[in-house]
């Protein structure tokens, strides 16, 4: 029975199984890059548990069922329409533009993952024998501030003295170690 509905309706053959495809897969592109502006997209192709060839992108995510939707759908319309191409090698066609939107979004994801910052400007540790001007007072056995150049721009960092002795503001210390991940210890340079 079902074998005859096939053939009787020769749905692949037919328009309305590509133009479902190709609407639906551009509906839900346009729906995804719509949240995602707003900022109500998941990020679903970042997930840090899936693995593949290209970081961590899922190769069945809603992201490359999109693509392939939309690739399959459009390229086989235009496979009929511009190209009089029908049967077997219009759906080889379309097979191949959905697989290759596949990867096209896997290669996005993957170059994209590497624009991942995860925040931090600088590491603390960069900081460490470069000298350095008191902004704010480090009293003594307490905590000021300094100021420190790091990749060319001027950073203020919480400071405590190594000898836990008083610092008068703008004077040059030498950043000795870390303190802790917000501070570090700073030793006077001694003036000649």
């Amino acid at each position: 029975m079902l074998q005859n509905i096939i053939n009787s309706q020769n749905w692949m053959t037919g328009d309305a199984f590509y133009w479902f495809c190709a609407l639906a897969g551009s509906g839900m592109f346009i729906l995804q890059f719509g949240l995602n502006l707003i900022g109500l997209g998941d990020q679903e192709g970042f997930d840090e548990g899936a693995a593949s060839d290209a970081g961590s992108f899922k190769w069945l995510s809603r992201q490359a069922l999109t693509g392939f939707l939309m690739m399959f759908g459009w390229s086989a319309l235009a496979c009929e329409n511009e190209f009089d191409l029908v049967g077997a090698p219009r759906i080889a066609i379309a097979l191949l533009c959905g697989i290759i939107a596949i990867f096209a979004t896997g290669y996005i994801f993957k170059v994209a993952r590497k624009l991942h910052s995860n925040g931090t400007v600088f590491n603390i540790e960069d900081t460490i024998n470069k000298e350095a001007v008191v902004y704010q007072r480090i009293p003594h056995g307490g905590v000021g501030k300094i100021s420190v150049c790091v990749e060319n721009f001027v950073r203020e960092i919480d400071a405590c003295s190594s000898d836990q002795g008083e610092l008068p503001s703008f004077i040059r210390v030498r950043i000795m170690s870390k303190a802790d991940d917000k501070t570090v210890v700073v030793e006077r340079i001694k003036e000649e």
